[in-house]
């Protein structure tokens, strides 16, 4: 059976080649004759004309529903439309034929379609083929763009003034409700590992409320970039320095003055800085009339600190200063008479104490009167002027006047003409009459 069939099959294979080879050049030929039309389907962008009639109107607008892109059916002969892509269409949307809605927020733009190569045949289909848009108030508002800087300024330096110049202002201008979500404009400077000042330009970040970052792609900005600067100062630590003002009450003295903190760090250009050892607070602010208790009270130091010098950190303003109060203790002292110095006596004069030992009382904080010996007061007398006579004269006692005060003291004094010696002036006497002799 399967050699019969065989037979059957080679039996003039050459007439049945050549039949297929006819047939194929005559399905040729009749596709060549035969072009029969056909529909396809392309899908092009949508260009907007004249979109400055929306703005005119004071409105702005959003396309909707992905109608920014048009799919559409073209009808042609088979060959022809083969020979086209999507990139061989164009859509035209002309806001001159804007359809506005009822209510004003919404509207819709015939699409025309067109071929950009030239065949007579063909037949788009762009029937009821719109760019459908949502309209709103057109809105502008103008903020004043804040400085900020990121990372960290190299060490033993601070972070100085931070500044945006060219523009300060930023105009932005949309859709009514995205500008009002902006809150505020930010340019940032990078300081990170910075000794010395710089400038560079940035692009301005819009927040909202929340510290959100706004989408400005349906916003309008009237500046891309801003020039912004940043000062970097020198640092420096000093101590704080206080002086009161004012006496306590009575035997009371101020004790100690201190503070928390007791040194603060300062930003400043090198040369304003490098002279300056303390801060000094004007005795003034603090006052301590009348005081029998400790003084506390807190100060705001930056009203104190020189031109072209800050704080590096601003808490550091507020400084807390304690005024010690304490009473004076008394210790009466016995001076030997023969140990006062005399000052501005005569010549001609002798004197004599009228006591060999004076009393004298001093004041001072007891930790003060126990470092006080007797052998470090010393005293004197001022006698100028005085005659013969018992005199009372005033005590002057050499201390410490910031810690050591003393009551008024008078001594009596006995000043007297000098007594003349006869047997030294008999002495004198030959001495001169044997001069006169050997002259």
């Amino acid at each position: 059976m399967a050699k019969k069939l065989l037979k059957t099959l080679v039996n003039n294979l050459g007439f049945k080649i050549l039949a297929v080879a006819l047939a194929f050049i005559l399905w040729l030929v009749v596709y060549n004759i035969d072009d029969p039309k056909k529909t396809k389907t392309y899908t092009t962008n949508v260009t907007v004309e004249n979109a400055a009639v929306v703005t005119d109107m004071n409105k702005c607008y959003e396309v909707l529903n992905g109608t920014n892109t048009v799919t559409f059916s073209v009808t042609g002969k088979r060959s022809e439309l083969d020979k086209l892509d999507d990139t061989d269409f164009t859509a035209v949307a002309d806001m001159n034929r804007l359809i506005v809605s009822a209510d004003g927020d919404k509207a819709s733009v015939p699409i025309e379609i067109n071929t950009k190569r030239s065949f007579g045949a063909l037949s788009i289909n762009s029937k009821n083929k719109y760019l459908e848009l949502s309209l709103e108030d057109l809105m502008s508002r103008r903020y004043m763009i804040s400085a900020d800087t990121s990372g960290k300024v190299a060490e033993g330096y601070a972070l100085g003034e931070v500044t945006v110049t060219n523009p300060n202002v930023l105009n932005v201008s949309g859709p009514a409700s995205l500008v009002k979500k902006v809150d505020k404009v930010v340019a940032t400077i990078d300081v990170d590992g910075m000794s010395s000042n710089l400038t560079d330009n940035v692009i301005p970040i819009l927040y909202d409320a929340d510290g959100k970052e706004v989408d400005t792609t349906r916003l309008t900005l009237s500046n891309t970039t801003v020039t912004i600067s940043a000062k970097i100062l020198s640092v420096k630590e000093v101590p704080l320095v206080f002086s009161t003002s004012g006496k306590p009450y009575g035997e009371y003295r101020v004790v100690e003055i201190s503070s928390a903190p007791d040194t603060v760090k300062l930003k400043g250009t090198s040369s304003i800085l490098n002279p300056l050892v303390s801060l000094e607070i004007p005795s003034s602010v603090i006052n301590v009339s009348g005081a029998k208790e400790d003084v506390k009270t807190t100060i705001d130091i930056t009203e104190y600190l020189p031109e072209g010098v800050e704080l590096v950190n601003s808490s550091d303003a507020s400084v807390t200063v304690t005024v010690r109060i304490e009473a004076y203790a008394s210790r009466t002292y016995q001076l030997s008479s023969a140990g006062i110095r005399v000052e501005g006596l005569d010549d001609n004069y002798d004197l004599t104490f009228d006591s060999p030992d004076i009393s004298v009382v001093v004041s001072a904080l007891q930790e003060d009167l126990e470092k006080l010996k007797q052998t470090d007061m010393h005293a004197t007398i001022d006698v100028s002027g005085l005659s013969e006579g018992t005199h009372q004269v005033e005590l002057i006692l050499k201390l410490d006047e910031e810690h050591y005060a003393y009551q008024p003291i008078n001594v009596s004094v006995t000043i007297s003409s000098k007594k003349t010696d006869d047997t030294g002036s008999s002495e004198d006497n030959v001495q001169d009459s044997s001069e006169n002799e050997n002259q």
